[in-house]
């Protein structure tokens, strides 16, 4: 495995090298060589959405109250930069004044020019020249139309919220949204700490203050723009939060953001590639997955080490061609010899050794039904949930062999009433989760779709405990909390912990309006939780993440 460590090196090494040079020209004043490249930018991008830029393009060439940049990667202009510079209260009625504001700032060609930092370059150097002119100024604002949704999303991922809204100001029937990015942190006892303006980060964390709900000790705002569907706690006290948004960050225990592990710009966003799971193989090392198949090593600091190469799902299941590769589950593997890790797939598990650099068995699990979770139980046997089954299987020379159902699915759940021209609909209950209860791995927490959280136990082959109070949702997560003690997380908002020992739960927690979609015990102290609203992703609405403080539920 260190062989392979340097060649990444190497090859990482070789990618810098050549990779082409970034360069910022300014247009305008006296610098008039790039003007006719910057014409037709405006022309063929601007003009179509907000008309002539034929003033726009006079003031930049006088430049007496602006400065405009031209971003070139190598012989080929690649972004835009225009901004003015002088204070403005144009929008003091909604709070920004003494404002810095931007005229223009995209990535040309986008389709093809996302995806590499050019965005956030453009954004880093309209705010290093802001400062530089030392106008003391408050913020820096710009507006964006809602027929540039990417843009509108990638403002509000470095720090920018919508303040305001006008529909047909520039164009009939065409909503403009004016944002704004305050410049300075702010720590009010009890309130708000907004991320630095020149940080990068949209993300806003505030304290519980007078919400009522005592558990609740801070949130960070926007932390994604989409669902969160992984928080994983690593060995150096941080965690790693992967969203659908395409995005890996790594966070301290206040809720700051401490890196960026993987960002893409809102434009290069894809549901193919979704982070799917993470999975902790040591202190040094973890693993991240997505929705196209891609499993990538990272060090716990954040270092991106490679991508490994594990067996991908061919065409013969009936998983639609956007889900076919998805990985929706990481499980590291037990045996100590032989270190590895399992992948699951739609319908087949994969088991990767790192020794031989290659995946050793590629299990085929079922013709149509998810492998959504892995669990070892040692060398040679191991548990898996197949859509709403859990299965036991035993290893041997040749792979691994289906041994029994241990857990089946049960009865579809009516999930509405029939009503006037409406069709009655029904929940298979899928299992979202498995979690071992106590060390010999004998008692799972398991988590349904349609309401249900259950104790199996191992040894009776049957279910012990099951409770029925997150409603006929969708329960997402289950995390142990203490001895016989875990905690469940639904679509419904709410967060239950349950004792194995009791008929009903022995807390709750109301998210308010958002679903909450998955726990992490971060330390002794503090369950950690991703939450989003149900428009998250669109209509601005973005995840969460949440802190709580496990000693204040018995208060």
């Amino acid at each position: 495995m260190s062989t392979a460590l340097r060649r990444a090196d190497v090859v990482g090494a070789l990618l810098v090298e050549h990779a082409p040079v970034r360069r910022f020209y300014p247009v305008g004043g006296e610098n008039l060589e790039k003007m006719p490249v910057l014409t037709e930018i405006f022309n063929r991008i601007l003009e179509p959405l907000y008309g002539s830029q034929a003033k726009a393009l006079e003031q930049i060439r006088q430049s007496t109250d602006r400065r405009c940049y031209l971003l070139y990667e190598g012989e080929f202009s690649v972004g835009v930069l225009a901004f003015k510079t002088v204070l403005s209260d144009e929008f003091k009625d909604f709070g920004v004044t003494d404002s810095i504001e931007i005229k223009s700032l995209f990535v040309d060609n986008s389709s093809h020019n996302s995806g590499r930092g050019l965005g956030s370059a453009l954004v880093n150097k309209v705010k290093e020249e802001v400062r530089r002119l030392g106008l003391a100024h408050r913020g820096i604002h710009v507006t964006v139309s809602e027929t540039k949704q990417e843009s509108l999303m990638f403002f509000r991922k470095k720090g920018f919220e919508i303040v305001h809204e006008w529909r047909g100001r520039y164009k009939r029937s065409t909503t403009e949204y004016l944002l704004s990015c305050p410049e300075k942190i702010e720590h009010i006892g009890g309130g708000d700490r907004i991320a630095s303006a020149g940080g990068g980060g949209a993300e806003k964390v505030h304290s519980s203050g007078s919400s009522g709900r005592k558990e609740l000790v801070f949130v960070i705002d926007d932390a994604h723009l989409d669902d969160i569907h992984t928080l994983n706690r690593l060995s150096d006290g941080t965690f790693v939060s992967g969203s659908k948004d395409n995005c890996l960050y790594k966070w301290d225990k206040a809720g700051k953001r401490v890196s960026v592990v993987s960002e893409v710009e809102p434009t290069q966003s894809s549901n193919r590639n979704w982070i799917t799971a993470v999975e902790v193989i040591n202190d040094v090392y973890w693993l991240s997955a997505d929705r196209s198949g891609r499993v990538s090593l990272w060090k716990t600091d954040g270092t991106y080490v490679r991508d490994i190469q594990i067996t991908l799902p061919g065409r013969g299941h009936v998983s639609r061609a956007y889900n076919r590769q998805r990985v929706n589950c990481l499980a590291k593997g037990v045996d100590a010899l032989r270190p590895g890790f399992f992948v699951g797939f739609p319908t087949l598990f994969d088991e990767y050794n790192f020794i031989e650099g290659r995946t050793a068995h590629s299990t085929v699990a079922h013709r149509n039904d998810w492998v959504y979770a892995i669990e070892p139980l040692s060398e040679d046997r191991l548990l898996t949930v197949t859509g709403g089954t859990v299965n036991l299987w035993n290893k041997t020379m040749a792979g691994w062999n289906y041994e029994e159902e241990v857990l089946p699915e049960g009865k579809k759940i009516k999930i509405s009433s029939p009503g006037k021209g409406k069709r009655v609909k029904w929940q298979r209950p899928f299992i979202s989760s498995l979690l071992p209860l106590d060390e010999s791995k004998n008692q799972f927490g398991i988590t349904r779709f349609g309401g249900a959280v259950q104790v199996m136990d191992l040894t009776k082959k049957t279910v012990v405990r099951q409770w029925n109070e997150h409603g006929k949702g969708r329960v997402w997560a289950a995390e142990s909390i203490a001895q016989q003690v875990f905690s469940s997380c639904a679509e419904d908002g709410l967060i239950k912990f349950w004792d194995v020992r009791e008929a009903r739960s022995v807390h709750t927690i109301k998210s308010g309006s958002h679903e909450v979609n998955k726990l992490m015990k971060l330390n002794e102290t503090t369950l950690v939780a991703g939450t989003s609203k149900n428009s998250v992703g669109r209509n601005h609405a973005g995840a969460q993440i949440k802190f709580y403080d496990i000693r204040r539920f018995s208060q």
